[in-house]
């Protein structure tokens, strides 16, 4: 397990910490991947709360590697659509489109954005829909 506060560490150490991370533990993980979504998630916690809190803290368990993002602001995630001429809206598209499964939890003290990777043996969840949620790491 890795867990990163925000009091102990900027967004670039957290980037550093999980791409060791995820080597060690995670070889079939997409490292890149992994440390992009941290990035846009972490990144978001700074930008989009009062007072930039964020807690990380990643895991492994059963085959599936797990990212929670958890910051003090009680808003959620509002996808919008990518503006390329202005730049942004891109993150949350990008992170749906790198992890299995992308939740949000809502919570008294903000909310946590949580990533999960599954092991290519590892089938994803299926949405309602009927489709699989987002795409396997190492695929």
């Amino acid at each position: 397990m890795l867990v990163i506060e925000s009091r102990a560490a900027d967004l670039a150490e957290a980037r550093s910490a999980t791409a060791g991370y995820v080597r060690r533990a995670c070889p079939w993980a997409d490292q890149d991947a992994v440390v992009l979504v941290i990035s846009e998630l972490v990144g978001n916690a700074v930008r989009h709360t009062e007072r930039g809190d964020w807690h990380l803290c990643l895991r492994i368990q059963d085959a599936v590697l797990t990212a929670d993002v958890q910051d003090t602001s009680p808003a959620l995630p509002a996808p919008r659509r990518p503006d390329l001429a202005e730049g942004g809206g891109m993150g949350w598209h990008i992170a749906e489109d790198l992890t299995s499964k992308l939740t949000v939890l809502s919570h008294p003290d903000g909310k946590t954005v949580r990533a999960e990777w599954h092991a290519p043996d590892c089938a994803p969840p299926s949405r309602s829909d009927g489709s699989r949620t987002g795409h396997l790491a190492g695929c």
